[in-house]
């Protein structure tokens, strides 16, 4: 386990562990959160893919992944989704039964800077919590959380615990030792533990909670404790801090529950061609965007299906992206699609970013004065992206702004990463794309701060952005969509499952905090510490 070594009663030790490494789950056509590149592999795509050069020595990494037009990423992830991403359709991977690992009661994957969650804001919204941990002897441990009730699993093999030992098979020696303190389990374990092939199956599990002993079952009780929520509480600082008041709709937070009874989270690269389709239908539109931070511009990219479908034609607009190779491949893709897209190759920050793009805006509005009036601004350059978009205001009014947010930082608390004229550059000069930064972006309340007096509402979050759109489509967007502006953002984040950088007990306990004060020096304390890993990174 973590720290310290928990001496179950049906544990039996061996000499001979078996030193395997097995494979637990496929990770074909999803994207891994928190894994870091492999320097060594080649991406090129006309190298020859071979799967077993990604997978080698990866049993201490347990997840690897790789894509021969991206490459091949390693480590510790618990994020792993379906997505519209490009890596994501063509990947493979798998998920390893590692070797024992030992840590602390935080179950951080990969670098502390590179940890990713999908956190659901409410723990009861979506049915039971689940959390997978390895233990020291190469066992893994699933525990099961529906409010009050808890529950331990244990897979049935581990280093010591093997069928061969354990199991009356014909080469076992009689009779077969004591594994497991229960017959019902060895039973278990010997007839759904192993394949038809005699295989090993180390994602199969047995219920261990009524063997384990106080201290045992304390210390899962610490790794996926109970949270109650203080409904006066929560009331009570929603009511004073929210920046809306209107109860948010279906439409606003990130999940729902699907026909099948299973969490379904919104598509961040679906959202902005049916509120285009809705404008259009009600109003003229100028048929205009600015996509900072476009990257390729392919999916997951939240312009693109406008873009490609034929509602897009016509329109035009910039792709706004730092690295010459990333826009060169955007500027192939969009040349396909019915919009015209102009590749502008800058980095932006909030000092120069009006004088940065007031050419290019001023030739899209020849014949008018700013602020002009863009339909889509889109924001996703993992730094400063409040900042920059506070002072694109003085250039353009867009009637739908969608920005990726810092999820981590709940509300009522305000956020910004800021900028510095002499050590930001640097910093935007060590950036990687690969390498996830919890002290980067904004926060909810922060941008709700800033774009409130720019007459910009809260529409509706996805797991990882938010949409805002000005009052002046604000009747169009409650009439077609059923809505009221504006908002209470309190509701709608807790209704909804996030993307967060921390882990979701931190954002829990700080988004239910009895006040604000008591959850900001925890805050504090967590962002300071991981700044201070993220800068050892940055050659200042």
């Amino acid at each position: 386990m973590f720290g310290s070594v928990l001496h179950l009663p049906f544990l039996a030790v061996s000499a001979a562990p078996d030193a395997t490494c097995s494979v637990l789950e496929k990770l074909d056509g999803v994207q891994c959160y928190g894994l870091e590149k492999a320097s060594t592999q080649s991406v090129h795509p006309d190298v020859a893919y071979r799967p077993e050069s990604a997978a080698s020595n990866m049993c201490s990494s347990q997840v690897w992944q790789f894509n021969p037009m991206f490459a091949c990423y390693r480590g510790k992830s618990s994020v792993c989704m379906r997505s519209g991403d490009s890596f994501a359709s063509g990947s493979v991977g798998e998920r390893l039964r590692g070797s024992a690992f030992a840590g602390n009661g935080i179950h951080w994957f990969g670098r502390q800077q590179n940890y990713a969650e999908l956190v659901d804001l409410d723990p009861e919204a979506f049915g039971p919590r689940e959390l997978v941990i390895q233990g020291l002897d190469g066992e893994s441990y699933r525990l099961w959380r529906n409010g009050a009730r808890l529950e331990v699993d244990i897979s049935c093999w581990s280093n010591s615990r093997h069928p061969q030992g354990c199991c009356d098979w014909p080469r076992t020696p009689t009779p077969p030792r004591p594994c497991w303190g229960d017959a019902g389990m060895a039973e278990h374990c010997c007839k759904d533990g192993v394949s038809a092939d005699r295989k090993f199956l180390y994602n199969v599990y047995t219920r261990t909670t009524p063997f384990l002993s106080h201290a045992e079952l304390a210390y899962f009780e610490r790794l996926l404790p109970e949270e109650k929520i203080n409904e006066a509480n929560f009331n009570a600082s929603r009511t004073r801090w929210a920046s809306g008041w209107h109860p948010p709709d279906l439409l606003c937070p990130s999940a729902s529950m699907a026909i099948d009874g299973q969490r379904a989270t919104v598509d961040a690269s679906t959202v902005l061609w049916p509120l285009a389709v809705l404008l259009a239908a009600h109003m003229q539109i100028t048929g205009t965007f600015v996509n900072i931070g476009a990257g390729t511009c392919l999916p997951p990219d939240p312009l693109y299906q406008l873009l490609a479908s034929p509602e897009g034609y016509g329109f035009l607009g910039l792709a706004v992206e730092g690295d010459a190779t990333r826009l060169k491949r955007c500027e192939v893709e969009m040349a396909s699609t019915f919009a015209t897209v102009v590749p502008v190759h800058l980095t932006l920050n909030p000092i120069d970013a009006v004088h940065q793009l007031l050419p290019f805006l001023g030739a899209m509005f020849p014949e008018a004065l700013p602020p002009w009036p863009l339909d889509f601004l889109v924001v996703d350059i993992d730094g400063v992206d409040c900042l920059v978009v506070e002072e694109l205001m003085q250039l353009v009014r867009p009637k739908v702004m969608q920005l990726e947010i810092a999820f981590h930082f709940p509300p009522p608390f305000r956020f910004s990463m800021h900028w510095d004229s002499e050590k930001s550059p640097r910093w935007n000069d060590e950036y990687d794309i690969d390498r996830l930064n919890p002290v980067s972006g904004c926060s909810l309340s922060y941008a709700l701060h800033k774009f409130k007096p720019f007459g910009y509402h809260l529409l509706r979050l996805t797991p990882a952005d938010a949409i805002f759109v000005h009052e002046s489509v604000a009747p169009i967007m409650e009439s077609g969509l059923g809505t009221k502006l504006p908002q209470d953002e309190f509701l709608c984040y807790r209704s909804s499952t996030l993307y967060a950088q921390m882990p979701g007990n931190y954002v829990r306990e700080w988004f239910y905090a009895p006040h604000p004060a008591t959850a900001f020096s925890r805050i504090w304390s967590n962002i300071s510490s991981l700044n201070k890993v993220c800068v050892r990174h940055v050659r200042w």
